[in-house]
């Protein structure tokens, strides 16, 4: 999996927020606000392949998270990415 060409994480009034660029398709629809794991996801995303044992081992790694929680932030985050176009697979 990887987050498509034509979208960016903007620092918008404090937020990390998903826009689409000049490039990108469609823009989006709604407005998607990363938290820290989230954006450490996309960054981990953005321009490769990888997978969700690698999203996994990277989260453990990075963050005083338990499995069970970075299984459900890998989740959400790839739920929502897909729900919006986001994602390749």
């Amino acid at each position: 999996m990887r987050i498509k060409d034509g979208f960016k994480v903007v620092n918008y009034h404090g937020q990390n927020t998903v826009v689409a660029d000049a490039a990108a398709k469609g823009g989006l629809d709604n407005n998607i606000v990363l938290t820290d794991t989230s954006l450490f996801l996309w960054n981990l995303l953005k321009g490769r392949d990888v997978s969700k044992t690698e999203m996994l081992d990277a989260l453990l790694e990075n963050f005083e998270i338990s499995t069970v929680l970075a299984l459900s932030d890998i989740d959400v985050f790839l739920r929502t990415m897909k729900e919006n176009g986001l994602i390749e697979e």
